[in-house]
């Protein structure tokens, strides 16, 4: 009898190993199928190291800095350390309770008594536990995935703003010394009397007030540049990292109702809501399962009527006070929770992608007129009014007006472009970044 105790035991420690179902290479993969890039190999310094295909030297592209981000951003490394988390929970959960070994030494006439006690309730138990468990590892998983999406979007977006902060820095530069060129002419026309000294002042004014805004721009360059550099992984002060204007993003030729769909199937998050709700029917079914609690006793005496005896038992808690009613209701409660939740997720993902969509529409028409209208409207009057004056028919105060304009509509042009990939970012991530399946 003791040999088949002994082999259960023996059976149920060697069933105890419970393996975590995804890893840090899985992630890896699946954000490589979504946004074209992988992630770095684990690192033992925190030295920023360029993904293969890379090039600083020669700019840095949206595309890039998605790369760039995912291989080296720290607060996503840290992250990651989630998947630590949850395969010390799976490893937990399948572990088994250690037998209980009681010793009664024998004093006067008392004789040697022994009890070994091993729970076997973990028989039916452990299978609810360790599944709950390991669906709680693949929602932390979908989790994670899902910051590595909003790392692409968040490195997509700091891209498109470095790139409209220089352009306001060139643009306000060029601007400050048309005011200023705009000051001179009115100084001379003062002297001249053409103008009145007021007039003069104003002109002078505007000419600070375009120096000022150059220093400005100046300065929120360098934020952007500080504040694309940490996110890619960068030093905040690295003067190396200039980033390069790539096309804007076309728009899909899918309808509203084909991108939802796109997104209900590939968004981590809804699917993190349904490992959830699994996790938590999972752990309704352990509760429930709780209510009946066996041991299993092997009971030795050192001298009994034929002298050495050993016979095994049981020990049972009879459910009479405590059906474990309290966690069984928390757990039930716990999966109208979740069921809840998923359906909560489902109707945000729609809202994110219904807006998206409208937002990145409107901005790639902002876009398509003034790329196509308003700058070359604006560039075209600018060339015939320096035609003008050359053959003397303004004057050149005029053209540099007329320039100033040109300057209006570069600038409106820039933001146009900016918003333009700000937008696809979202849009992008409001689908989980699986674009060609409804462009195709």
């Amino acid at each position: 009898m003791h040999r088949s105790i002994l082999f259960l035991a023996v059976l149920m420690l060697a069933g105890c190993a419970a393996h975590l179902p995804i890893d840090r290479n899985d992630i890896s993969t699946t954000l490589a199928s979504r946004t074209g890039h992988s992630l770095a190999p684990v690192k033992a310094d925190s030295t920023s190291q360029l993904p293969a295909g890379v090039l600083i030297a020669d700019g840095i592209s949206e595309d890039e800095a998605v790369a760039l981000a995912l291989w080296n951003n720290a607060q996503f490394q840290a992250d990651l350390g989630e998947l630590g988390f949850a395969r010390a929970d799976l490893i937990e959960a399948g572990i088994l309770r250690n037998p209980i070994l009681s010793l009664l030494f024998p004093v006067g006439p008392k004789q040697f008594e022994a009890t070994l006690s091993l729970p076997i309730e973990i028989l039916w138990q452990r299978p609810n536990r360790v599944a709950a468990a390991r669906l709680d590892a693949e929602r932390v998983a979908e989790q994670l995935v899902l910051h590595g999406l909003d790392l692409a979007r968040d490195a997509m977006v700091a891209h498109a703003d470095f790139t409209l902060a220089l352009a306001h820095k060139q643009l306000a530069d060029e601007n400050a010394f048309l005011q200023q060129q705009i000051a001179d002419i009115a100084g001379t026309r003062l002297r001249v009397g053409e103008i009145s000294e007021l007039e003069a002042s104003a002109s002078q004014l505007e000419a600070v007030r375009a120096r000022e805004a150059a220093v400005y721009r100046t300065q929120e360059a360098e934020t952007a540049r500080a504040r694309f550099a940490t996110l890619l992984g960068f030093e905040p002060h690295d003067a190396s990292l200039t980033p390069v204007v790539t096309a804007a993003w076309q728009p899909f030729s899918a309808s509203l109702n084909e991108l939802s769909n796109a997104a209900y199937a590939s968004r981590p998050d809804l699917r993190a809501a349904e490992l959830a709700v699994e996790a938590a029917g999972k752990q309704l079914g352990l509760e429930r399962a709780n209510i009946l609690n066996l041991t299993a006793v092997l009971d030795v005496n050192g001298s009994g009527k034929e002298g050495f005896e050993m016979g095994p038992g049981m020990q049972i808690e009879l459910p009479f006070l405590n059906q474990n009613n309290g966690k069984t209701a928390r757990a039930k409660a716990q999966l109208q929770q979740a069921a809840q939740q998923y359906l909560a997720t489902k109707q945000r993902i729609a809202l994110e992608v219904t807006e998206a969509s409208s937002v990145y529409r409107a901005s790639n028409q902002a876009f398509e007129l003034c790329h196509t209208q308003w700058a070359p409207e604006a560039k075209k009057a600018a060339e015939r009014a320096q035609k003008a004056f050359a053959v003397g028919e303004v004057s050149y105060l005029f053209v540099l007006e007329i320039n100033r304009q040109l300057l209006d509509a570069r600038v409106r042009e820039a933001v146009a472009q900016a918003n333009v990939h700000r937008a696809a970012a979202q849009l992008k991530r409001s689908i989980g970044f699986y674009a060609e399946r409804v462009e195709n």
